[in-house]
């Protein structure tokens, strides 16, 4: 077994417990992308700046939640609102940001703006069906898997659709992205299938592109097929035998450029030395 060497104030090894009592995408790809970084996360629970690309995505999913909570629900939904709702949320951050300057915090949210315009302008936000559920929260218990696993998905639409929003800098290879992101959406399909006992007709992926003049991309894929399912599950798997195994070792890869943790990684040894 190979732990971290950190110990909390009083000398005593952080608790694990509770690491399994559900698991999410997140938990997997977090887990699977650097286990040393779970466990100061998930388990120290270090605290992590947000960055200003991740500020501004916060506050655009929120605008677009807002919207479509609203048409679900039959109520105001005009672009001032939305717009509203975006400036609320970026104004009110719930972790500490960085930001180098103050005209760089003005810049994002101007441009967030703009990001949210572009996407009510878009064939997919000027779509007339209601979606089936917003910010959608589901647990379940699935084949294999020892704990549940819990999924928030940001929208369902008509044909048990689930739909994830991704803010991005560039142009995406949405072919890239959706091999990235096939936990995710696999494991809102097993939840939705499993919740309802009906087929998900698809997945969808909704980029939005914070080019100078923002960009809304759709890429919908077809449902996991049965081994597409057994795959993830499987990658699932792996990522909860290692956290109950307490395997937290360090993942080198490209993902260390923007790590917050790395100089509390360059310590880890393995042990004690």
């Amino acid at each position: 077994m190979i732990q971290p060497l950190e110990h909390d104030h009083n000398g005593q090894h952080p608790s694990t417990d509770g690491l399994l009592d559900h698991i999410s995408a997140s938990t997997v790809k977090l887990y699977l992308t650097c286990p040393l970084k779970f466990w100061y996360k998930k388990v120290l629970k270090l605290s992590e700046p947000v960055s200003p690309s991740l500020h501004l995505g916060k506050a655009v999913h929120a605008a677009l939640q807002h919207f479509h909570r609203a048409r679900w629900r039959g109520e105001c939904h005009e672009r001032t609102t939305v717009i509203e709702a975006f400036t609320q949320a970026f104004n009110a951050p719930e972790e500490p940001l960085v930001y180098p300057d103050i005209d760089t915090r003005q810049t994002n949210h101007d441009k967030g703006i703009k990001m949210v315009e572009a996407y009510l302008d878009s064939e997919h936000g000027q779509m007339t069906e209601l979606p089936l559920g917003v910010e959608v929260q589901l647990e379940e218990d699935l084949p294999v898997l020892p704990s549940p696993v819990l999924g928030y998905i940001d929208l369902v639409r008509v044909g048990n659709v689930p739909v994830d929003y991704k803010t991005c800098a560039s142009t995406p290879n949405v072919q890239l992205e959706a091999f990235q992101h096939e936990v995710q959406l696999t494991l809102y399909q097993l939840l939705i299938e499993s919740a309802t006992g009906e087929k998900v007709e698809g997945r969808e992926l909704v980029f939005i592109v914070k080019t100078k003049v923002p960009k809304i991309i759709v890429h919908r894929l077809a449902p996991a097929s049965e081994r597409e399912k057994q795959r993830v599950l499987d990658i699932a798997c792996a990522a909860v035998d290692g956290i109950y195994h307490e395997r937290f070792h360090p993942q080198p890869g490209m993902h260390c450029a923007w790590c917050s943790y790395r100089s509390q990684c360059a310590k880890w040894t393995g042990g004690a030395r």
